[in-house]
């Protein structure tokens, strides 16, 4: 296998382009999975006999895994080769995969999410690093922003394709074919690959630092397991334990990342990227955006389904809205970013409204609300999800320096699931404590739960844009 080295390439790669689209479809699968499976939960817990408990851990095993492992990931990438671990990734996640919808009892089917989110983890930080060394600089813009693009719509698809497959029930696969659809496109994937790009890695020696990744990883494990399964088990005391548990680690990470340093050695992240300011704005932006974003998805697949008792295909017709006005967005937003710098600005704005229109329909229409009547609110949504998220991944990527870019994405991916896990947290949480009153009908009750949550989104929203006048403020100073 030849070993590109991107300091000493002097030809455009011409299959660059062919090769960024197969990495795109390891990054669409891997993101669709994160929420495809929520449709699917009725029959799964109905066929397993699965227990409230279990059928938590089910949605949330590949989460956990997957947000844990993502650093531990793109070092693997700079030290190892991105492209072996792309590969090595996506034949875990597709093996994990045919295992999910093989499972017969819901610990089977625990474990194998597991094994998933560990593929996952492998694969995604990849798409970044290689992106930041094949294309050149003229390029990469148009393609992160198609990465962001379709991380977003990856995240959206997942009630749309999840609803249609189990309406249509192909080949009788049931709840299964939501983890058999990623066997063919996996294969796929990795065929394609290997004929379309080199193998690329961090130039130099690199050394793995094994007592980084154990303290960071116990770090981040002890923050997101109880984020996930707090609010199931009632915030009991051991969940505030392990926070402060958390906080500790992370403090014994940073002193042990400081003592590499002044040791000549690599540490696992590299404290230089966070002196580009633009770098750490835009990592507290997208943790802002993506945690209204995953906390709106969550409560808006339970209205759907529960107060306004729709079927799994109907709910996915109710969010095709949202992914037209997400991928229209995400197409033209990176190529609007480079003419005006508003565009991010827009974007909230637009999110905002968004939500704010949902919160008017609800109220207007109450009980005789149906989803017809959001099509406008959710295309708004759609729209300012895409003139946010797409273009934010180039404006993030752009002051990162090119022996940092596997660092920079694994830290990236990771705030964005960690964000998920938050936003289910945070808003689930403000969406069933709102569920417990009794005073008025169910649908009602169910209605101004959602709302209440939506209205966290909303300020999410607000800070998201925010923090965007400030990216684009620091940006215009770099500039003069």
């Amino acid at each position: 296998m030849n070993t590109f080295n991107p300091e000493t390439a002097k030809a455009i790669d011409p299959k660059r382009w062919w090769a960024l689209a197969v990495l795109l479809l390891g990054t669409f699968m891997v993101l669709l999975d994160s929420f495809i499976v929520n449709v699917a939960i009725p029959t799964i817990e109905e066929q397993l006999h699965a227990s409230t408990t279990q059928i938590q851990f089910i949605v949330a095993s590949y989460v956990l895994s997957y947000a844990v492992l993502l650093i531990t990931g793109a070092r693997l990438g700079d030290w190892l080769g991105q492209k072996k671990m792309f590969i090595t990734g996506m034949i875990l996640f597709t093996a994990a995969s045919a295992l999910c919808g093989f499972s017969t009892s819901a610990g089977f089917l625990i474990f194998s999410r597991v094994i998933q989110g560990i593929g996952a983890a492998i694969l995604i930080p990849q798409v970044l690093a290689i992106i930041q060394v094949i294309f050149p600089p003229e390029e990469k813009g148009k393609a992160i922003g198609f990465y962001g693009a379709v991380s977003g719509l990856g995240l959206i698809a997942g009630q749309m394709i999840g609803g249609a497959l189990l309406h249509f029930d192909i080949g009788g696969l049931g709840w299964s074919s939501v983890f058999f659809i990623n066997i063919p496109f996996g294969i796929l994937a990795v065929l394609l690959i290997i004929p379309l790009m080199n193998e690329t890695k961090s130039a130099g020696k690199q050394k793995m630092d094994a007592l980084g990744i154990f303290i960071l990883t116990g770090s981040l494990l002890l923050l997101i397991y109880p984020l996930v399964i707090g609010r199931e088990a009632g915030w009991p005391l051991w969940v505030f334990l392990s926070f402060g548990g958390a906080l500790v680690a992370f403090f014994l990470f940073l002193i042990h990342e400081k003592r590499m340093v002044q040791r000549g050695e690599k540490p696992l992240i590299p404290a230089a990227i966070f002196n580009e300011r633009s770098f750490t704005l835009g990592v507290l932006t997208i943790l802002a955006y993506q945690i209204g974003n995953s906390g709106f998805f969550l409560v808006v697949s339970i209205t759907l389904q529960d107060a306004m008792s729709l079927s799994a295909m109907d709910s996915a017709l109710a969010f095709t809205p949202i992914g037209i006005g997400f991928f229209i967005a995400s197409l033209i937003g990176p190529k609007w970013a480079k003419k005006n710098a508003h565009v991010l600005k827009v974007g909230a704005t637009l999110l905002i409204a968004g939500y704010a229109s949902v919160i008017a329909a609800c109220y207007t229409f109450a009980v005789e609300l149906y989803w017809q009547q959001l099509i406008l609110p959710f295309l708004f949504i759609g729209l300012g999800q895409g003139l946010v998220g797409a273009p934010l991944m180039g404006t993030i990527m752009s002051g990162v320096r090119r022996e940092f870019v596997g660092a920079a994405s694994g830290i990236l991916s990771t705030f964005m699931q960690t964000a998920n896990a938050l936003g289910i947290a945070v808003i689930g949480t403000v969406f069933f404590a709102a569920l417990s009153k009794q005073t008025v009908s169910d649908i009602q009750i169910q209605l101004n739960a959602f709302t209440l949550a939506v209205g966290g989104s909303i300020f999410l929203a607000v800070v998201t844009l925010i923090l965007v006048f400030g990216l684009r403020a620091n940006k215009a100073s770099r500039n003069r």
